[in-house]
């Protein structure tokens, strides 16, 4: 089967964002739960939503906010982890890069830019602490995404995903 540029694209942007965020997940949690859950969710979609404000544009959902474990053991707490994405933004990507860099940093989270080294490179920023474990900015000319991790909070991804579900928890 033959992908047409549309698709080939489409599965590149998927591709990144899964692989941000998978790098994030696993790097991103220490096993302690420093917030209370309603806390943790609500901080991490409040620093997406101000980075995509910062960036402009209309943005989607990709990922909502996931249940995901901290530690080594099912109840050593959990953060929450979401994706948006930005297609065909309208923003330089090295301006976007600035502007979210600017704000992560006046919200107290620590950042490092990273730019990729293919001839149309990909540029970025990930960012760690104040209200999040780890985020990440991605700012390719074709697709612009934000993976953000929350701090860890107390309690089960498993029981919290069966919260979020309406599944009743396991007695």
């Amino acid at each position: 089967m033959t992908l047409g540029h549309r698709s080939t694209t489409c599965l590149r942007g998927l591709s990144v964002a899964s692989a941000a965020a998978m790098v994030l997940l696993l790097t991103a949690c220490n096993g302690s739960a420093n917030v209370e859950p309603a806390q943790a969710k609500k901080s991490i979609l409040s620093i997406v939503d101000e980075t995509t404000t910062a960036v402009g544009g209309e943005w989607s959902v990709y990922s909502e906010p996931t249940a995901e474990s901290c530690g080594d053991g099912a109840g050593d707490g959990f953060t929450y982890t979401t994706i948006v994405m930005q297609e065909a933004p309208t923003a330089d990507p090295a301006r976007a890069v600035a502007a979210v860099e600017q704000l992560w940093k006046d919200k107290g989270i620590t950042t490092e830019r990273y730019r990729t080294g293919a001839a149309d490179p990909i540029v970025g920023v990930r960012g760690r602490g104040g209200p999040s474990t780890s985020m990440d900015f991605l700012a390719d000319q074709r697709r612009f995404s934000v993976v953000g991790v929350s701090e860890c909070a107390a309690g089960s991804a498993v029981e919290e995903r069966k919260k979020e579900s309406g599944t009743p928890a396991a007695p």
